[in-house]
């Protein structure tokens, strides 16, 4: 009987201890999530490029659907060079300088300031071509930029993700839009092209969860899949 207590009390103080450790542990893990929940900034806050015309909207859509939603709904098919320079979330002069084995150049066709925002557009030109095989249409907004990224970007001539690297800027890419651009329709006023049809994507470039660019670029169909035996 008396080992019956003492085995009944033991097991008490071990249920005692154990639950105090469970709830400590609970307690550490709870303060810790808060903290990293407080830690995560509000997506919510950031504030729009108001001076965008269009500014499209972050999608749940993957990248592999939003190619599929692109042939289909634009009756065409991608060949696989074309669906690598739209979903690429890379630096498409780096992919050109690989795709044709030269020099690419990065020709600034127009720049202006306005609002502390940049409105830029290029023309990328392999020294393999005399025509442009990509032209880029970006909004930059410089008062989220170091001071010696936004005056390399104001005054430079070399890539925006040359930039970026060059400085250590560390960002991401979120790739938000696909189209097909068509001739019949004009294509925009920078882009100079003999080709039936543009395709188009739009991503945005962030620093931490603060938008900083968005770039449109322009491929002429067909034109870079050229390149597939050379």
């Amino acid at each position: 009987m008396t080992a019956s207590i003492e085995r009944g009390s033991a097991f008490a103080d071990y249920h005692l201890c154990a639950t105090s450790y469970d709830n400590a542990i609970d307690g550490r893990m709870k303060a810790r999530i808060t903290k990293r929940v407080a830690a995560v900034p509000d997506t919510e806050t950031v504030t729009p490029m108001s001076d965008e015309l269009r500014v499209p909207q972050p999608t749940d859509e993957s990248i592999r659907s939003m190619l599929v939603t692109l042939e289909r709904d634009a009756d065409l098919t991608l060949s696989p060079i074309e669906r690598l320079f739209l979903a690429t979330d890379g630096t498409v002069t780096h992919m050109l300088e690989a795709l044709t084995r030269g020099d690419v150049s990065v020709t600034i066709l127009d720049r202006s300031v306005a609002d502390s925002r940049l409105f830029r557009t290029v023309a990328l030109v392999p020294d393999t071509e005399q025509n442009p095989l990509v032209w880029a249409r970006s909004t930059i907004r410089l008062s989220s930029l170091a001071d010696s990224v936004a005056d390399e970007l104001v005054d430079g001539e070399i890539g925006i993700g040359d930039v970026l690297r060059e400085e250590c800027t560390e960002t991401r890419r979120e790739i938000v839009e696909m189209n097909v651009h068509s001739a019949a329709n004009r294509f925009p006023s920078f882009v100079e092209s003999d080709a039936v049809c543009l395709l188009e994507r739009t991503y945005q470039i962030y620093t931490a969860d603060t938008r900083i660019m968005t770039i449109t670029e322009y491929f002429p169909k067909d034109r870079l899949s050229t390149y597939r035996t050379q």
